[in-house]
């Protein structure tokens, strides 16, 4: 038996300086910590319900993951413990968080869906031929650095952005020896909130921004489409995925909602493939999420955004999924808190020799 005996409540502050629990789990025989961004008030609430935890065996993941469910109504508190008491019950196993709950299938490395560059819209390099993820970050860190040392301003459109961004990628692929490829998170969904200016020649109408997409992505080769249109336009969002599906990732917001037509629906019927996966709510929550997403036909990427802290937990989570893609930044300290673990469990797992990266949907 390996039991909680001690559970610990407290208020940490995340990267922007705002308010973060940090739960700490003491068993019978092994510690797990986790924090995750929560406001002051439910971090007070949360410390009033850890009786209900203590003397559970925490090897009983699911069922504590339901207890976790009916006593805490935010999903970050809830992921925070989740996650501690999982990290507890792997560290009694002598275990790292992605073998215990991967297991042995647990044993390749995601590709990173990296943000390079924002101005209005977000662009991403995609290393798809890397051998390994350290390689890949390398690429990565090598484009930022060039393309950051070019004035660009910041309502740039976005094929001058793309045109410089593909001149520099293009350059380092040839150095690294495998193929890199370009995204962009165009954030359709805060344009509608009239917070973010889409290009100007393409606003007018769902049809002309389509065209305006669908030209982009052939012209620039994307491999990487978010956020494309709001949640009113989903027939434009069909179209684009029908149309790029063999050749681009597609994904939106409403990649987390459950009402997204499945696999089985005609091609024109689906809005996305590919699904982006929060962690958030409970570690079985997102393992049940993930194996949806992929009975459904979509492929998946573990989001870190919404972790604002230095815990590197979602770099374990990706792992312990077998996730093909992680989305992260190449700037910010909670983003290389997640680089720097997974560059860690790379060389745990391979040993510096015979890597092996996910398998690529397309």
């Amino acid at each position: 038996m390996n039991s909680i005996e001690a559970v610990s409540v407290s208020k940490a502050f995340d990267i922007n300086a705002t308010d973060a629990v940090e739960v700490e789990i003491v068993t019978t025989n092994s510690y797990g910590r986790c924090s995750f961004p929560a406001p002051g008030e439910a971090i007070r609430k949360a410390r009033e319900q850890v009786a209900t935890l203590i003397g559970r065996e925490v090897s009983q993941q699911a069922e504590i993951d339901e207890v976790l469910e009916s006593i805490f109504s935010l999903p970050n508190i809830r992921m925070a413990f989740s996650v501690a008491i999982a990290s507890a019950a792997a560290a009694s196993l002598g275990m790292p968080l992605y073998r215990y709950l991967g297991g042995f299938f647990a044993n390749a490395m995601p590709y990173p869906l990296l943000k390079i560059f924002s101005a209005g819209a977000d662009y991403f390099g995609i290393p798809k031929g890397a051998g390994s993820f350290a390689s890949a970050i390398a690429s990565l860190a090598s484009i930022h650095r060039e393309f950051n040392n070019l004035d660009i301003p910041g309502d740039s459109a976005h094929a001058d952005i793309l045109n410089r961004l593909t001149a520099i990628t293009s350059d380092v692929s040839s150095r690294f020896g495998f193929e890199i490829r370009l995204g962009v998170d165009f954030k359709a969904s805060k344009h509608a909130q009239g917070k973010l200016s889409f290009a100007d020649h393409a606003s007018t109408t769902g049809t002309s921004r389509l065209r305006y997409l669908l030209d982009l992505a052939r012209q620039y080769d994307l491999y990487y489409i978010e956020d494309p249109f709001d949640r009113t336009e989903s027939e434009f969002q069909r179209e684009l995925t029908d149309e790029l599906e063999a050749t681009c990732l597609i994904a939106s917001q409403a990649d987390l909602d459950t009402r997204i037509a499945d696999a089985h629906s005609p091609k024109s019927d689906k809005e996305a493939n590919l699904a982006l996966i929060a962690p958030t709510g409970t570690v079985s929550s997102v393992f049940e999420t993930y194996s949806r997403e992929r009975t459904n036909g979509r492929s998946c990427a573990l989001l870190t955004d919404n972790s604002a802290t230095c815990d590197a937990s979602p770099s374990q989570l990706a792992v312990a999924l077998s996730a093909p893609f992680v989305k992260l930044s190449i700037k910010g300290r909670q983003s290389t808190a997640k680089i720097n673990e997974l560059i860690r469990i790379e060389e745990e797992l391979f040993d510096g020799s015979s890597y092996r990266m996910a398998k690529k949907p397309i």
